[in-house]
């Protein structure tokens, strides 16, 4: 019997061991992508792409002016960033949070003393996220662990996030091996829709003003001013926001950006396809250049936006 105990034992180190090796070679080349196929994790080997505008935020390229927000900001204003040499433009997409663009602003003004302003596009239902299980763990939280920003956040903010997705899965090394992973990826996001919990805001706005608010303070203290716009809305939500206004109105805030709301540009619901990112013709740039007008003609950013080549002829 004691014989048989210890034959159990000595299989079970060795599976361990096996199984442990197998997954700490899932998360590295040249085994990354043959542990995928056939673990059939293939669909889980996209980058996040939030990690690289944080890098760009830590370098110091002589720009004074960070434009971020959503996928809609970075549709209109990443391919301008060649024509305004003063402007880094990072924007990400919605799925960053409130949080996030908080962090990635930190780090710019971090490491860019002479920062003037700083311009913070975002639709309104964008600052209404909440760490959710589709895409909260995968873009906003694993970003903030991986960034090593994660201890910046409030700790009401981090608890929030321990209560959605664990503790376990905010350590850095388990993010590591998540992101890196496809096969740790697709467990640990399996086991996250099954087990984790939606965080339940009190408002709709409650994380995005915190962290409007806590941007805006840093912005002071280290002499730049920030801008706070709303995206483009198509007119299929503008029912939506009329509704939201009034919740905005509750808000910090909306004390220190009044016309948030009041100031959001409509068009017609057949320029997109998704009702967030403009499409055919009007995503071209000439029609991106007439909507940037349309939407943000009398704001400062407008009036320092170069939309063509200043050496052209």
């Amino acid at each position: 019997m004691l014989k048989m105990f210890w034959k159990c034992c000595l299989f079970s180190l060795i599976m361990t061991t096996l199984c442990g090796g197998i997954l700490a070679l899932s998360a590295r080349d040249p085994f990354r992508p043959i542990i995928a196929a056939v673990t059939d994790s293939r669909d889980f080997m996209e980058e996040s792409g939030m990690l690289p505008g944080f890098e760009r935020a830590r370098r110091q390229d002589g720009t004074t002016q960070l434009v971020t927000g959503d996928s809609i900001c970075r549709q209109m204003l990443a391919p301008l960033e060649k024509y305004n040499p003063e402007k880094s433009v990072l924007a990400t997409n919605a799925a960053l949070m409130m949080p996030g663009q908080y962090l990635l602003a930190r780090e710019y003004l971090q490491n860019h003393p002479g920062t003037t302003d700083v311009f913070l596009i975002m639709h309104p239902l964008t600052l209404t996220r909440t760490f959710d299980l589709e895409w909260g763990y995968r873009y906003a939280a694993m970003t903030y662990v991986e960034t090593d920003t994660f201890p910046y956040l409030e700790e009401r903010t981090r608890k929030a996030m321990k209560g959605a997705y664990g503790a376990f899965f905010l350590n850095r090394n388990v993010v590591w091996m998540i992101e890196n992973s496809p096969v740790c990826r697709k467990i640990g996001l399996s086991y996250m829709n099954t087990h984790g919990k939606v965080y339940e805001q009190s408002h709709p706005f409650e994380i995005a003003d915190l962290y409007v608010e806590k941007l805006y303070q840093l912005c002071r203290e280290n002499g730049a001013s920030l801008h706070l716009y709303s995206s483009p809305v198509a007119e299929y939500y503008r029912e939506e926001m009329a509704a939201l206004a009034g919740d905005y109105e509750q808000t910090a805030m909306s004390g220190l950006f009044p016309d948030y709301m009041k100031d959001i540009w409509y068009y017609p619901d057949e320029w997109t396809e998704d009702l967030s990112h403009f499409s055919g013709e009007h995503a071209g740039r000439e029609q991106l250049n007439e909507i940037l007008e349309q939407a943000y003609g009398q704001t400062p950013l407008w009036e320092g936006l170069r939309v063509t080549d200043p050496g052209a002829r």
